[in-house]
């Protein structure tokens, strides 16, 4: 068969994701990624920080704006517990969809004071990224709505605007993925992908202290058939990464995209101990929810 027309039976009629989006899926999507902060902060004993040596902290981020004095403040367990307890608040606050662009931006603040917290006890990670860039890209959409219903002297219905943060979310999520891919390909070059690359990620991720920790990576190395598809995977999950803004356009590619990379985050946790739930979760935008269910579509212009 052609290349050509392997690509075009991969990739299928190219339909932007979401375009049909209606203001109840907006609605549903919001509530979702509130829930997923709630419960991660729920899972999050957030004031145990306060009894790690403090020469490991290092204030980032707009932390690092802070005043030593309000640092200091805020390294103590009531601090701690306070910033914890005004976060969830005002997250369960967010689930109400009442003065959300107001709600949605004390979110994105508190949630980004949180982010740096904890990334400033080790090196960063990027499991939550997206997650919290997806309540930036709520606010901001929330406050566009709100000035153009109040102010515009446009009368169209804001129904038809509910696919622009949603398709914006699954961007940030697919370009989340491609920068990681090229990033691998480029800084790596070949010697990743015919190196004992994977075995040696294993490893020192079996060594760390994750909330996931399995103990299976660093029996990696005595298992030749697992190496041996540990980096047969690594090229095929690179390229799907590169690829990953297919999935904005083709339904082809997105039902392709989702088992493979569902599977490769699974074996991710249990080899290496890393879960990324969060872009899991996000994995339902993927889903073109609109297109199969009338209710959920925006109204007719």
């Amino acid at each position: 068969m052609p290349v050509a027309q392997t690509l075009r039976l991969l990739i299928g009629p190219l339909e932007l994701l979401h375009e049909q989006a209606g203001p109840r899926l907006l609605r549903l999507t919001r509530l979702g990624l509130f829930l997923l902060w709630i419960v991660k902060l729920l899972l999050d004993p957030l004031w145990r920080l306060a009894y790690l040596p403090r020469e490991l902290f290092q204030p980032i981020g707009i932390l690092a704006l802070l005043p030593s004095a309000t640092i200091d403040n805020l390294m103590t367990p009531t601090g701690l517990t306070a910033l914890w307890l005004v976060t969830l608040t005002v997250l369960v606050i967010g689930l109400t969809n009442k003065a959300f662009p107001l709600t949605s931006t004390l979110a994105a603040i508190l949630l980004t004071a949180y982010s740096c917290l904890i990334r400033g006890f080790g090196p960063a990670v990027h499991t939550d990224t997206v997650a919290l860039l997806a309540v930036y890209v709520l606010a901001g959409f929330a406050w566009a709505d709100f000035f153009q219903t109040k102010f515009s002297k446009e009368k169209s219905s804001p129904s038809a605007w509910s696919s622009y943060p949603l398709v914006t979310i699954v961007a940030l999520l697919c370009l989340s993925y491609c920068l990681v891919g090229y990033s691998r390909f480029i800084r790596g070059g070949l010697p990743v992908f015919t190196g004992d690359t994977m075995e040696v990620w294993a490893i020192d991720a079996s060594l760390r202290a994750y909330y996931f920790n399995t103990n299976i990576g660093w029996h990696i190395p005595e298992w030749p058939l697992v190496v041996f598809m540990l980096k047969a995977g690594l090229p095929v999950i690179t390229l799907f990464e590169m690829t990953a803004p297919l999935c904005l356009v083709s339904s082809h590619y997105r039902w392709i995209f989702i088992p493979v990379m569902f599977s490769f985050h699974l074996l991710s946790l249990v080899v290496m101990n890393i879960f990324f739930f969060d872009d899991m979760l996000l994995y339902l935008l993927l889903i073109d929810w609109s297109r199969k269910f009338p209710a959920l579509r925006s109204a007719p212009k």
